[in-house]
């Protein structure tokens, strides 16, 4: 089986992230910073907040992985090409079955407990998968797709993770925050890790100048050897939520490099500003309700396919988002699950959307409320317009503060964020059917089967075969609700930075990548 790699980068976290206010906005300005601009420090402005869950990386996904590799390592380390290569394990192997994978672990680790690596606090970390909070190891604890049933010392240097059923390939998880290790003590006073990290990184936060959920602080940890490999002694992450202020604040020089929407590159690029891009990432309605506690009408899977036909997804992307990729497949373009066919059989059809609605009794409709925030409310309220053509009062309500976007999972039936698909294992289980996004509990045997195939699959067909199952039925059920795949855009300072280069396939580029321009 050929995994893909890695956990899935818009998960719990950033779903909600996308719905906050914007806690730090940046002036305009003509022209980058000057050539004399210290380049011992890198700041990097991101969309949304770090460490909004803490600084546990297990409560978190490939979304804030780029943050955490900073304050923690990985079993196994994702390279600049996107392959896998040796991390806190410097080797492993299988059995010959593939349901034991053996790591042999490196030695003179410290983390900024004091403790040190040994197999006993590996197997200490993956103990924790029993704990539902923790989003990167959903996958692995019981009844996921990924099961392990044991982990087991072999001997200082040495651990053993047993699992349910065959998993060959699986090492390439663990280059993502399912595979990062935590201390001695915050592995075992877990609550500790909301207020500070406990890792073995290249850097340590600074908790003098970090301010949750505006700046985070990193400074270089020479204990760390790796180190060196890093090339900025500091490193600051800029929470920026509103995109033409992230935008604004690269052009002046405030930060160095910048997650940028695709309305804001021209902009950028006229102010002599670098611009490095992908694709993959779907902005997608994501069905937080699907039983009714929150929204009788979402409990019906006929209104959930109504709002397929309802939205004018090219229009959308012609009026606000020239240059993306309107979309009505769950999954990217370029993955081996998408289907031209679904592309036509949920084309915009308002007659086709009242018609499900009177099947499912709103023949006069019915109303909700989303929560928006300033990234999202545009798109929501273009929206807004089509589910009125067909009788459905979508409120906008904008967010006022972090907890009212957090609790908006549980008190609105529908949000709003962009999801990644570089591992669907690892966002299903991660997110969609166990996660953040499912707080409700709902399930659909059609998509927990269509993941475990997916999981199982041994070679790129039977992959793409359960790909195509889990991407229809994510459609046909309205747990997702596509809208368009837009580009990944990183823009970076030319005068401080080289150019940005991705890790393979993945949006995040390595934090290591980052490099002066001279």
């Amino acid at each position: 089986m050929k995994l893909l790699n890695p956990t899935a980068r818009r998960s719990a976290a950033v779903l909600a992230g996308v719905l906050m206010l914007s806690s730090v906005t940046a002036c305009g300005g003509s022209g980058q910073a000057a050539s004399t601009v210290d380049k011992t420090t890198l700041t990097i402005g991101v969309e949304s907040d770090s460490a909004s869950f803490g600084f546990d990386p297990l409560r978190v996904s490939d979304a804030q992985r780029q943050f955490f590799e900073g304050l923690y390592e990985n079993l196994m380390t994702l390279k600049a090409d996107g392959s896998v290569g040796p991390g806190l394990a410097t080797g492993f192997s299988y059995n010959a079955d593939n349901t034991v994978l053996t790591l042999t672990l490196k030695q003179g680790v410290t983390f900024t407990d004091g403790s040190t690596l040994d197999a006993a606090l590996v197997k200490a970390n993956f103990d924790r998968r029993t704990d539902p909070a923790l989003s990167a190891y959903s996958a692995i604890a019981k009844g996921g797709a990924q099961e392990l049933t044991s982990v087991d010392v072999l001997s200082p240097t040495q651990v053993s993770l047993t699992f349910a059923k065959a998993q060959p390939g699986f090492e390439k998880n663990l280059t993502s925050t399912l595979g990062m290790i935590v201390g001695k003590a915050g592995a075992a006073d877990t609550a500790s890790l909301a207020a500070k990290p406990d890792g073995s990184g290249p850097y340590t936060l600074d908790s003098g100048t970090t301010v949750k959920g505006n700046k985070y602080v990193l400074q270089k940890n020479d204990k760390n050897t790796d180190a060196a490999k890093y090339p900025y002694n500091k490193i600051v992450f800029s929470v920026i939520q509103d995109p033409q202020a992230r935008a604004n604040a690269l052009v002046s020089g405030q930060v160095d490099v910048a997650q940028l929407t695709s309305p804001t590159v021209d902009f950028v690029k006229a102010k002599g500003v670098g611009v490095s891009q992908i694709g993959g990432t779907v902005q997608t309605m994501v069905a937080f309700d699907k039983t009714g506690k929150t929204s009788p009408a979402f409990a019906s899977e006929k209104v959930r396919q109504a709002f397929q036909y309802a939205i004018n997804r090219q229009a959308l992307v012609d009026a606000l988002h020239k240059g993306d990729i309107a979309a009505w497949n769950a999954l990217p373009k370029d993955s081996a699950g998408f289907t031209e066919a679904l592309n036509s059989q949920f084309a915009y059809d308002p007659a086709k959307a009242k018609s499900l609605l009177a099947e499912a009794g709103y023949a006069n409709g019915f109303e909700f409320t989303i929560v928006a925030s300033a990234t999202t409310q545009t798109d929501l309220q273009a929206v807004q317009k089509d589910l009125a053509a067909v009788g459905v009062t979508m409120q906008v309500k904008m967010a006022t503060s972090t907890d009212e976007a957090f609790a908006a999972v549980a008190t609105t039936p529908l949000g709003y964020a962009p999801l990644g698909w570089d591992n669907p294992v690892g966002l299903m289980y991660g997110a969609i059917l166990n996660g953040f996004t499912n707080v409700q509990k709902a399930t659909d045997d059609q998509l927990s089967a269509a993941t475990g195939e997916v999981a199982a699959a041994k070679d790129d067909a039977a992959r793409k075969a359960a790909l195509t199952k889990l991407n229809t039925r994510l459609v046909e059920s309205g747990w997702m609700i596509p809208l368009f795949e837009s580009l990944t855009n990183q823009g970076y300072n030319t005068k401080k930075v080289k150019p940005v280069e991705f890790a393979g396939s993945n949006v995040y580029p390595l934090l290591s990548s980052y490099a002066p321009a001279n």
